[in-house]
């Protein structure tokens, strides 16, 4: 009776403890996501690109480049990190199409490790640069948004 009765209690001990694992890993998860955004706060902000990018532009051209920068679907830290928990850091470069780092990352088995180091360093910077290149796209495009806008009569 009292083997039984231990075996019982060890089963149910050894769920609680799993139990607790799974919710520690996604309050950790939690709070690494919401510490993102704070510790790298100047870092891949798409609004501040913005910002810059319509500078000294009348408002329908900054109205204009900020709809050609946002179909370009700007890049945001908080999933890249996501992704980089979740799948590693294939998760982040694909996100970030660093096609080339994917497959060196891919086919090295993340560097046995060696990846997850690398990327901690830079996938902010990967964020800001991606971001950077949207909003050169959408420069570069806004004389040509705006001329078949005029032509359409918009």
């Amino acid at each position: 009776v009292h083997t039984s009765l231990l075996l019982a209690f060890n089963d149910v001990g050894m769920h609680v403890i799993e139990v607790a694992w799974v919710t520690l890993a996604i309050l950790l998860l939690a709070l690494f996501i919401g510490a993102a955004d704070r510790f790298f706060a100047a870092v891949g902000r798409a609004d501040e690109i913005v910002f810059e990018a319509t500078l000294g532009l009348e408002r329908a051209k900054a109205l204009k480049f900020i709809a050609l920068y946002r179909s370009r679907r700007p890049k945001n830290l908080a999933v890249a990190w996501i992704l980089s928990v979740i799948l590693g850091p294939i998760g982040a470069f694909g996100y970030l199409e660093q096609w080339g780092k994917f497959a060196a990352a891919l086919f090295t088995l993340n560097g046995l490790g060696a990846w997850w180091i690398e990327s901690l360093y830079s996938v902010p910077q990967l964020v800001l640069m991606e971001n950077r290149r949207s909003a050169q796209w959408a420069l570069e495009q806004l004389p040509f948004a705006m001329q078949l806008d005029a032509n359409a009569g918009i």
